[in-house]
């Protein structure tokens, strides 16, 4: 696995218990994409955009953005929107106790971003919550 892939698994991990202070159960939050959104609320994660640079000869700093959508039901929207803030709270709070994501990362570079957007997900139409995580890892670079 890749250092995005770690932390990609971590944020998911972290994305399961966000809600849980509040009542809010994050039903399904799989390390990859999938393509069927029958389960809500869900999670997520993916790498949206990023960068790259050299320091010296002996180091790349690599800079992905990791979008972690929230998606939930837009069938009873106050509760949707009870949920969503719930979620809001306690992820942020969650990021900010762990600042490596549990040592996969150097570190996520606040601020995190987040919005609440309509979305589609598979066929479903949701509402959706969007945590930007930036983050930067150290690297050591390859030779060929």
């Amino acid at each position: 696995m890749s250092v995005i892939d770690n932390a990609i698994a971590r944020l998911q991990e972290l994305a399961l218990v966000s809600g849980t202070t509040d009542g809010v159960v994050i039903k399904y939050a799989p390390n990859y994409p999938v393509d069927d959104a029958s389960v809500l609320p869900l999670s997520i994660a993916h790498i949206i955009n990023g960068q790259t640079s050299n320091d010296n000869a002996t180091t790349v700093r690599l800079q992905p953005t990791i979008a972690v959508d929230f998606h939930f039901s837009r069938l009873h929207l106050k509760q949707t929107y009870t949920e969503i803030d719930a979620v809001a709270v306690n992820f942020s709070k969650l990021l900010g106790g762990d600042p490596t994501l549990n040592g996969t990362v150097d570190t996520v570079n606040f601020p995190v971003s987040f919005s609440v957007t309509p979305a589609q997900w598979d066929t479903v139409t949701t509402q959706m919550l969007r945590f930007e995580v930036p983050v930067k890892t150290l690297e050591t670079p390859a030779t060929t």
